[in-house]
């Protein structure tokens, strides 16, 4: 019986250990790349601090695959054999850039912003108004914009899941008060009611800018009417009418000619001016015999 010799195993050639490198390295830059043109824009804080943790640890993989490349197809190419210094420097490299990497993971940021945006029944934006957001030991206040948002910015990170009360008063609707948690930086919204009576006042006057007292106004088809007083004024509330609707004002005086104007309510509160013309008298004159 022959013994047979023991077989050596067959080294790997540099052309492996360059393949893993490059390989590598892609993986490296394709990583790197990702992270800081879409999931850095487009993540929020919490997420984004997981999932650059996730890419450390998966670009310190890939440093480390790089490395452990370079050193063995470096020791092939030269004939060295590899030792143990050719084979864990790269895991080493890779685990040091992983743990150095921790420390430098994003901190919650100390200001924040936190937008509210302000909606009608019809989820249309509510552009204008103020909005009143409390918290425990202090208040901010702003004006809702003309995209019917608000952002109040410089927000203390560690307000977060503490206590908030938002008041929202906007013209012709219903005020507001939310009491709630502060769970997320994420923008809140809100839904405002329209209030239920819509106020229509102004003044009649006559051309030369004297008012007309007890003139009688009133909504066109309607039994809504009210008069002005000494100073020409008047208030008259309609209810049950909504923003977009168009309405007539028609007056009337036995003094003056009758006048209408149409427009379309935009707000809670609208000022409508008359400029009356008084009736002409005709002069009969008596027939001549």
């Amino acid at each position: 019986m022959t013994t047979g010799k023991p077989q050596s195993r067959k080294p790997v050639t540099a052309v492996t250990y360059l393949t893993i490198s490059a390989v590598s390295l892609v993986a490296a830059i394709f990583i790197g790349y990702y992270y800081f043109h879409y999931m850095k824009q487009s993540g929020t804080e919490k997420m984004d601090d997981r999932v650059f943790y996730l890419v450390l640890v998966l670009f310190g993989m890939a440093a480390s695959a790089l490395i452990f490349g370079i050193m063995n197809s470096y020791a092939s190419l030269k004939g060295i054999q590899s030792n143990v210094t050719y084979k864990f420097t790269g895991p080493v490299v890779g685990v040091i850039l992983t743990v150095l990497g921790g420390f430098m993971l994003p901190k919650g940021s100390t200001d924040q912003f936190l937008s509210i945006r302000v909606f009608d029944q019809d989820n249309n934006p509510v552009t204008r108004g103020n909005v009143t957001l409390s918290f425990p030991h202090y208040q901010r206040d702003a004006s809702i914009n003309e995209k019917g948002m608000v952002i109040f910015p410089d927000i203390p990170y560690d307000q977060l899941r503490n206590k908030i009360i938002i008041n929202i008063i906007s013209d012709g609707y219903k005020s507001l008060t939310v009491d709630t948690l502060l769970a997320s930086f994420s923008p809140i919204d809100v839904t405002l009611n329209q209030s239920k009576i819509i106020r229509i006042t102004g003044t009649v006057k006559d051309a030369a800018d004297r008012p007309i007292r007890d003139v009688e106004v009133s909504v066109d088809g309607t039994p809504y009417f009210a008069k002005t007083i000494n100073d020409g004024s008047f208030e008259l509330p309609i209810p049950d009418y909504h923003f977009g609707d168009r309405i007539t004002l028609v007056t009337s005086h036995p003094a003056y000619e009758d006048k209408a104007k149409q427009f379309e309510i935009e707000s809670g509160e609208n000022n409508i001016e008359f400029v009356l013309n008084p009736i002409p008298v005709n002069n009969v004159k008596p027939k001549g015999k």
